[in-house]
């Protein structure tokens, strides 16, 4: 197998293997962001969103944050930005 293909193919599992999954059946993929922060420049990165919900943070948030616009999750997420929460407009 010549080497070119080999590093295609481990880099596609590796792509793979970095998005999150859903939880649960008919249940909202999670992390998801419709409003990106700041990402490190790790590969891949790990990300803040600043989403603000007015009724709490999803459960698997650590660190939920509460303001007086609402609620947001403060955790540093790998590819927290790469799914939006809702459909873009």
């Amino acid at each position: 197998m010549r080497p070119q293909v080999l590093l295609l193919a481990l880099a596609i599992v590796a792509v793979l293997a970095a998005l999150p999954l859903a939880h649960g059946q008919g249940a909202s993929p999670w992390p998801c962001c419709d409003k990106c922060g700041v990402c490190t420049k790790s590969i891949p990165p790990q990300c803040r969103c600043q989403d603000v919900t007015p009724t709490g943070c999803n459960s698997a948030c650590k660190s939920c944050v509460r303001s007086t616009a609402g609620f947001q999750c403060a955790d540093s997420i790998t590819n927290f930005c790469q799914r939006r929460c809702t459909a873009a407009a």
